[in-house]
């Protein structure tokens, strides 16, 4: 499709979104009616011939006027609301194509990005707990970690899975705004005021619950509290049995919405009321798996691919699990955990299967794609990712993981939109920013790669306060610390990280990009052969990783990046 034709397309599809052309047959056919009053009153009334005509000119008058209305300002429960504008993170519902990101990329993505925090101290125990966040919006929810009331108190999994599946299914919801478990479940276990909660976080109501689960028997109590003055918007208890757990949480979902006066699209609606399963079996493994998953280890993602295939087994049209499995899956041949080239492909069925069984399922694109782009398919892979913005354009995953594909294939310009979405969807992870700050070191773009590196480094600390053995946020301070200067910052890093986690390959992956950049030769080159010894790693991402631009001219290098060369090629290393 020419650029012409593209643009054009793009211009009906945001004519759609603003309901321009209903709006346009509305007033055509009002319009018309009141001409024909017109004409068949006026005269018998004895109002004069010119009063008709001055109708007709008014009519037409304003028919510009009501299309330019209707393209500025959209009516909502909340009242009158000016509409929002199209970004790789907003995509048009029912439009094919997400923005042009190379369009938002232009000579700076400082509009794309939150304005950069100051550094905190250098140390690397520093820690601060996250300050508070601007004022809440009137549609903006926090789902706190549910509280776990059963009997023996060891079903935390399951009370967190539950939680967990509430805040991705609103997250498809239009003008509400979700804050992420990361930030949310960090009041678990801790006793704090709702207005507390809600000022902290940013957020105009709070989802508090608790489940007490015995036999195959479940009870859920969730309430909906008002962050402003405490006050309850809306509390239900559920009695269910287990095999209905998953409609349970659909029906909270939607409750939820209403008790915020929010109203929903026949695709939002489909989205919240997807899939599930009625096998109790079934959907404990499926949480299970999902436990492990978020954890991302080397040891958790091939434990979650076996719970999530033993989910499958219990239930064969369980979409969920079948996309949980595609995405344990990619995540693994990604860190190149020993997925060779059928266990892609099995991944890939996987994904299939799981959008036969429920086509608006994004995590399952975003699997796919990934999949794709893991088979060296990088057109297919880029398209499954736009279906899955196109789904749900508040999807992080779908951002993040698109941007970092972008950037493996050496489109760092493209993957920049994609990297500022997915931190605006989450400003509280620090990965995005981490990877924007690698991809604008990588074009050049030194002062913007600083302020990133600055706000990521701001969110590890925020991170390591809440979980101080997050392995992923040390090592990744440890580079942007050597980026930025920092070295005694860096070392420090870098020291805690290989003292944690010493055997990881992403330890001895990113340790090596610090050393590197601390231009620490002899360390960088022996990390980076300890990390891709078996054949593991990103061949496009380590070709493409400014961090090994000092080390590119040496011979060992060169060596070390050849065996993955071969392995992608399919030759003896």
């Amino acid at each position: 499709m020419s650029d012409d034709a593209s643009r054009l397309q793009r211009w009906f599809a945001e004519l759609r979104r603003r309901k321009v052309f209903r709006v346009a047959v509305v007033y055509l056919v009002a319009a018309w009616l009141v001409i024909q009053v017109a004409d068949a009153v006026f005269e018998p009334i004895g109002l004069p011939a010119w009063a008709l005509k001055l109708v007709i000119v008014l009519a037409a008058l304003g028919f510009p006027v009501a299309c330019a209305l209707a393209w500025a300002f959209d009516v909502t429960p909340r009242g009158i609301e000016r509409t929002p504008a199209i970004t790789p993170a907003l995509g048009a519902v029912g439009s094919s194509k997400v923005a042009d990101p190379l369009s938002m990329a232009t000579p700076t993505v400082a509009a794309l990005l939150p304005p950069a925090e100051p550094l905190p101290a250098e140390r690397a125990d520093a820690a601060p707990a996250p300050g508070p966040q601007a004022a809440a919006p009137g549609a903006s929810v926090a789902i706190l970690a549910f509280a776990d009331l059963s009997p023996g108190r060891d079903h935390e999994y399951f009370c967190d899975g539950i939680a967990e599946e509430i805040i991705n299914a609103l997250c498809c919801v239009r003008g509400l705004r979700v804050a992420s478990r990361t930030s949310s479940f960090q009041f678990k276990g801790r006793a704090a005021d709702v207005r507390e909660i809600g000022k902290a976080l940013g957020v105009g109501a709070v989802l508090e619950g608790s489940v007490r689960r015995s036999g195959d028997r479940v009870r859920i109590n969730a309430q909906l509290v008002s962050a402003a003055d405490g006050y309850h918007l809306w509390s239900e208890s559920f009695d269910r049995g287990l095999e209905d757990v998953f409609a349970t949480q659909s029906e909270i979902a939607q409750k939820l919405v209403r008790a915020l006066r929010l109203s929903l699209s026949a695709q939002e609606s489909g989205l919240l009321e997807r899939g599930g399963t009625r096998n109790a079996e079934a959907y404990d493994l499926y949480l299970r798996g999902q436990a492990l998953l978020r954890e991302g280890g080397d040891t958790s993602l091939p434990q979650a691919a076996a719970l999530f295939e033993r989910a499958i087994a219990a239930d064969p049209q369980f979409a969920q699990a079948h996309a949980g499995l595609a995405n344990s899956l990619a995540y693994a041949g990604i860190w190149g955990l020993g997925v060779d080239a059928a266990r892609i492909e099995q991944a890939l069925a996987a994904s299939r299967r799981s959008l036969e069984l429920e086509p608006r399922m994004p995590e399952a694109w975003v699997a796919k794609g990934n999949l794709l782009f893991l088979q060296r398919k990088s057109g297919e892979a880029f398209a499954a990712f736009e279906e899955a913005i196109r789904l749900d354009p508040s999807s992080y995953n779908a951002h993040y993981f698109y941007a970092r594909d972008l950037f493996s294939a050496g489109r760092a310009e493209q993957a920049l939109a994609y990297y500022a979405a997915a931190e605006r969807l989450r400003p509280e992870e620090y990965q995005p920013p981490c990877m924007l700050a690698g991809a604008l070191f990588s074009l050049g773009r030194r002062d913007e790669a600083i302020a990133a590196a600055r706000r990521a480094l701001g969110a590890i600390d925020a991170r390591l306060a809440m979980e101080p053995n997050d392995s992923r946020a040390m090592h990744l301070a440890a580079v942007l610390s050597a980026r930025i200067g920092h070295r005694e910052r860096s070392l420090a890093y870098i020291d805690r990280v290989l003292r944690l986690r010493p055997d990881e390959f992403a330890t001895a992956y990113n340790v090596a990009c610090a050393y590197a950049v601390l231009e620490m030769r002899e360390e960088a080159l022996a990390s980076l052969d300890r990390a891709v010894r078996n054949g593991r790693g990103d061949l496009g991402w380590i070709e493409h990783d400014p961090d090994f631009d000092g080390l590119r001219e040496d011979p060992r290098f060169d060596a070390i990046v050849g065996r993955l060369r071969a392995k992608a090629e399919g030759r003896p290393s």
